[in-house]
């Protein structure tokens, strides 16, 4: 019996992940680096976006040639090898800061809070990795039909290099969006009458049993997955089969959905800094694992909202005029012909 295309898919993309996680899976806690520790959650996001795509890919049975075997085993041994060595204490994971650092990257091994070049290696050897499998599998115009998980590991890749290159307030764009984060905080702590204060990136927590002072770079803020995740939310209603309307609606609703969370973020690390954290370090642990409970729960629901929404609007008879209703299924979630466009 053929194991299913898109089950077989998902296994070989997700192996090199599994493996990395069972050697240390101490860098999965955070889906972001910092304070002295790897953030490697989002790689099983990427992977999660890649399994909801692929609700989107037809059934049909892989020609297993013997080119295309060959090609499919060399790109996942490839794949296997690079996430088994750049697990901690192994000699690529040396190598790739010292690429970093001849290229004007900050950080190394010993400084394990500016590991930003190591995670955005990282998500380029996933990317090229998804895409290798795509074309080896199936073809390359296979890949505009799972783009959102591309679209998610390139631009984490993306604003991990320019963490690595751009540390602190260096990148003046999103240091300028990391300051009106911070506005919106304290706006909040305004409203709500707590003592906490700022201007610029300074956030100063007077609080019931510690003060604490912050300067707020834009790594810091979540600048990144505020971004990011707005890129997907877009992704993801351009692929949704429904009017143009409804589509720009989704868009802009995920983004400020995204946008108006993350200031939820910072201003309940400000709160729990100003009632219950008795040192700055307990504020920047709290810091560390809000975020990683916030966004997922907010990416999902956001999804099961649109499956609801267009499912109800199929039943009555609201959906796309051009076509009859039917449920939000597999069929629903396309990418129509070869440029990508739904």
């Amino acid at each position: 019996m053929q194991l299913n295309s898109k089950y077989l898919f998902l296994a070989l993309a997700a192996l090199p992940i599994l493996l990395l996680f069972a050697l240390a899976p101490e860098t999965f806690e955070l889906f972001w680096s910092g304070a002295g520790q790897l953030g490697r959650g989002g790689l099983f996001l990427v992977l999660f976006f890649l399994g909801f795509d692929l609700l989107d890919l037809s059934k049909g049975k892989i020609e297993w040639t013997m080119v295309r075997k060959i090609v499919v085993a060399l790109t996942v041994a490839v794949g296997v090898l690079y996430f088994i060595e750049v697990a901690p204490g192994q000699s690529l994971t040396n190598a790739i800061y010292s690429v970093g650092r001849s290229l004007g990257a900050h950080g190394d091994v010993s400084n394990p809070n500016s590991a930003s070049f190591l995670m955005a290696t990282d998500y380029l050897a996933l990317t090229v990795y998804l895409a290798a499998l795509t074309v080896a599998l199936f073809s390359k115009n296979t890949i505009l039909k799972v783009v959102t998980p591309f679209a998610l590991s390139a631009g984490m890749m993306i604003f991990y290099a320019l963490d690595a290159f751009f540390p602190y307030d260096t990148l003046g764009p999103l240091q300028f969006w990391a300051n009106f984060i911070v506005a919106a905080v304290i706006f909040l702590a305004k409203l709500f009458r707590l003592s906490i204060y700022g201007f610029a990136n300074h956030l100063y927590i007077v609080g019931l049993h510690a003060y604490c002072p912050l300067v707020v770079f834009w790594p810091s803020v979540g600048v990144q997955s505020m971004l990011i995740y707005s890129v997907v939310m877009v992704v993801l209603a351009a692929k949704l089969q429904a009017p143009r309307n409804r589509k720009l609606a989704y868009a802009i609703i995920g983004i400020a959905g995204t946008i108006f969370l993350n200031v939820i973020r910072i201003f309940s690390i400000s709160y729990y800094g100003y009632a219950y954290a008795t040192t700055c370090n307990q504020v920047n642990d709290f810091h560390n694992v809000i975020g990683e409970v916030l966004f997922p729960i907010w990416i999902v629901a956001f999804l099961a909202s649109i499956i609801k929404i267009e499912d109800r609007l199929a039943g009555t008879g609201l959906s796309k005029a051009s076509k009859p209703s039917r449920p939000l299924t597999e069929s629903n979630f396309v990418v129509k012909g070869s440029t990508g466009k739904g």
